[in-house]
């Protein structure tokens, strides 16, 4: 399954919400981007280190290389 993401997921906070590439909406803390979804994460435009909860499932993903690689940190 591909990386969605609800209205829910693009609400924003000030100024600290960007938009990837991919027009993921993500919160940058650091040089690290929190993003939500629903499904697992796939998209390429992320940093390593990133990371992604799933609403749908609270799994949270963790972008291993930058190049799309997510790995799961932890699951509800």
């Amino acid at each position: 399954m591909a990386t969605v993401q609800s209205s829910a997921d693009k609400k924003t906070v000030g100024m600290i919400t960007e938009k990837d590439a991919d027009g993921f909406v993500y919160t940058l803390i650091g040089g690290i981007r929190f993003y939500t979804c629903t499904g697992a994460p796939d998209h390429t435009t992320g940093v390593k280190g990133s990371l992604c909860v799933r609403t749908d499932t609270g799994k949270i993903y963790i972008d291993n290389d930058g190049a799309g690689d997510w790995k799961i940190v932890t699951s509800a």
